[in-house]
C-alpha cells in the first residue's frame, strides 16, 4: 500500500483539476489521490471511483514519481502502419495516375508495395493520404446527338412549352 502525505495546497490543486478537467480519465485519476490525500482506504477509493484496487495503486505510484504532471500523462502508442513508409511515394503515384476504383488503387499499392489491403483499410488509407474515393455519375443510354432528336426537341420546346 502507497501511503501519501498530502499538504492542503496538493489537495486544492487535485480537486481543482479534478473538477475542472476535460478528459473524464484525468478527473477519475485526480479523485483517485484526492480520496487517498483525505485518508480512505485503496478498497474504498476502488468502490467510490469504480476503478481495481491496482488501478488506484497505479494511480497512487504514478502521482507519487511525477506529481500531478506524471498522473497526468497518457503512454498509449498507435501501431505504425505498414504503408507509412511509402506513403508519400504512393501519393504521388496516385496523383500521377489516380484509381478510378478502390480494387485498382489495392492493385496499385500491391505492385508498388507488395503489401495487399482489404477493401475498407485502402479506403482508410487513402482518406489518411488526404485523397476521396469519389462515385461517377452515368451518362445516359439512349443520349442521341442527331440532328433529328435535336430539331424534335425544338419543336417541343418551341409548341407544346
Amino acid at each position: 500500500m502507497i501511503d501519501l502525505k498530502l499538504t492542503k495546497e496538493q489537495l486544492d490543486e487535485l480537486h481543482k483539476e479534478a473538477a475542472e478537467n476535460s478528459c473524464a480519465r484525468a478527473r477519475k485519476k485526480c479523485w483517485v489521490v484526492y480520496l487517498k490525500g483525505k485518508g480512505y482506504a485503496h478498497r474504498e477509493i476502488a468502490d467510490v471511483v469504480r476503478v481495481d484496487e491496482d488501478t488506484v495503486t497505479d494511480y497512487l505510484r504514478k502521482y507519487r514519481d511525477g506529481g500531478l504532471p506524471g498522473l497526468l500523462t497518457e503512454h498509449y502508442r498507435q501501431r505504425e502502419g505498414q504503408l507509412e513508409a511509402d506513403a508519400e511515394r504512393l501519393k504521388k503515384v496516385f496523383e500521377e495516375n489516380p484509381p478510378h476504383t478502390v480494387n485498382q488503387a489495392i492493385e496499385m499499392i500491391g505492385r508498388e508495395t507488395g503489401v495487399r489491403l482489404k477493401h475498407s483499410a485502402c479506403r482508410a488509407f487513402l482518406r489518411k493520404l488526404g485523397l476521396k474515393c469519389r462515385r461517377c455519375g452515368l451518362v445516359p443510354g439512349k443520349a442521341q446527338d442527331d440532328e433529328k432528336q435535336i430539331q424534335a426537341q425544338q419543336e417541343f420546346h418551341d409548341n407544346k412549352l
